[in-house]
C-alpha cells in the first residue's frame, strides 16, 4: 500500500477477478495489507495483495483481517443468467450480501462498505431517474440487487454500519464477458467483416440504455467510498440514452463496414423496459464526471476484441 494513494487504510474488494474488479483494484491502487476475493484465488491481482478464495454466500475465510474500506462487487451479474437460474441469483447476490454484511460487523465494525447495486432496480420510467425515484425492478436480476439493498439498510440501520449504495447503469470496456451484448456484437461484426457477408441477424435493438464506460465507473467507485454521504445512494451513469441499434452503428463504422441489421424473429423479445436513463446529479456534486463518451469506449472496446478474435 502505497502512501500516496486516496484511500487511507486497508481494502476488500470482492468480485474482484471480474470485468469490473480488476478495473478497481488498479483504481484504488490496492496492495500490501489489501484483500481481494472471488470464488477461487486464480485471478491477477496487483502484486501484495492479498488474494483468498471466498465463494459467497458463507462464512467469511478465517484469514480475512480487519479493513478499513469493503466493496461488494460479487454477484451474479448478468441479466440472463439470473433470470435462468433464480435461486442462484438470489442466493449469490442477497444471501452473499448478507455474509460481506456479517464480515464487517464483526471483524471490520468501522469500515465503509460501498454496496454496488444496479439501476435495475428501478420501475421503468420515461423519464431520466434520479436516486429517489420508484424502487420496483421488472427482472430477477433487479429484484435481487433491491433486496440486497435492504437488507444492507437494515443491518446499517441497526448496527450503524457506514453504507453507501452505488446504482450503476450499463458499463462496457475492454475485458467484458460476451455474455454481454456490446462483446457479443463486437465479435460479431469482425465475424462479418472476414467472411465479406455484412448481415448480422439482430433481436430487440429498440431500447434506449445509459450506457458508462468501464473507468470511469470505478472512479465514480472511488469517489463514493471517498466523499460519499452515509446512508446514501448514487447513480453511476451519464445521463445520455443511446439505443442499441445506436451502438452497434457505431460499432459498425469503427469497424468500416457497411452493415445490414436484420430482425430475426427468433432472437427478437419485447423489451421490459424499453429506456432507462439516469440522472447523475447527485455523483456530480462529489466532483465526478465522465470522461470518456460512448464513441471512443466503443472504439476501445472493439480494438481490445479485434486483437483477440
Amino acid at each position: 500500500m502505497t502512501s500516496e494513494r486516496s484511500l487511507d487504510g486497508p481494502v476488500l474488494v470482492t468480485g474482484a477477478g471480474g470485468f469490473v474488479g480488476r478495473y478497481l483494484m488498479k483504481e484504488l491502487e490496492l496492495g500490501r495489507g489489501d484483500y481481494a476475493t472471488d470464488v477461487d484465488d486464480s485471478f491477477d491481482a496487483p502484486e501484495d495483495v492479498k488474494k483468498i478464495a471466498w465463494k459467497l454466500p458463507c462464512e467469511a475465510p478465517p484469514e480475512m483481517g480487519e479493513v478499513k474500506y469493503v466493496v461488494h462487487l460479487a454477484a451474479v451479474s448478468s441479466v440472463s443468467a439470473a433470470e435462468r437460474n433464480v435461486e442462484t441469483a438470489y442466493r449469490v447476490n442477497l444471501e452473499g450480501t448478507l455474509s460481506v454484511l456479517e464480515y464487517v460487523a464483526k471483524r471490520s465494525p468501522g469500515a465503509r462498505f460501498l454496496l454496488v447495486s444496479s439501476s435495475e432496480v428501478y420501475a421503468p420510467a420515461p423519464e431520466p431517474l434520479n436516486e429517489e425515484a420508484a424502487v420496483a425492478p421488472a427482472r430477477v436480476y433487479g429484484r435481487t440487487k433491491a433486496a440486497a439493498e435492504s437488507v444492507a439498510f437494515t443491518f446499517a440501520g441497526v448496527l450503524g454500519l457506514d453504507l453507501v449504495v452505488a446504482r450503476p447503469f450499463p458499463h462496457f470496456g475492454p475485458g467484458q464477458s460476451e455474455h454481454f451484448a456490446l462483446p457479443s456484437f463486437c465479435r460479431r461484426i469482425l465475424e462479418a467483416r472476414r467472411s465479406g457477408k455484412k448481415v448480422i441477424k439482430v433481436g430487440n435493438i429498440a431500447p434506449v440504455r445509459d450506457y458508462t464506460y468501464v473507468t470511469d465507473v470505478v472512479k465514480a467507485y472511488r469517489m463514493i467510498l471517498m466523499k460519499g454521504v452515509p446512508g446514501t445512494v448514487y447513480n453511476v451513469c451519464t445521463g445520455k440514452g443511446t439505443s442499441m441499434e445506436e451502438m452497434v452503428g457505431i460499432l459498425g463504422r469503427v469497424a468500416d463496414i457497411d452493415l445490414k441489421l436484420e430482425v430475426d424473429p427468433e432472437l427478437y423479445r419485447d423489451a421490459d423496459v424499453e429506456f432507462q436513463v439516469g440522472d447523475p446529479s447527485r455523483m456530480l456534486t462529489l466532483g465526478w464526471k465522465p470522461e470518456i463518451d460512448v464513441e471512443e469506449g466503443l472504439k476501445m472496446l472493439f480494438s481490445w476484441k479485434e486483437a483477440r478474435t
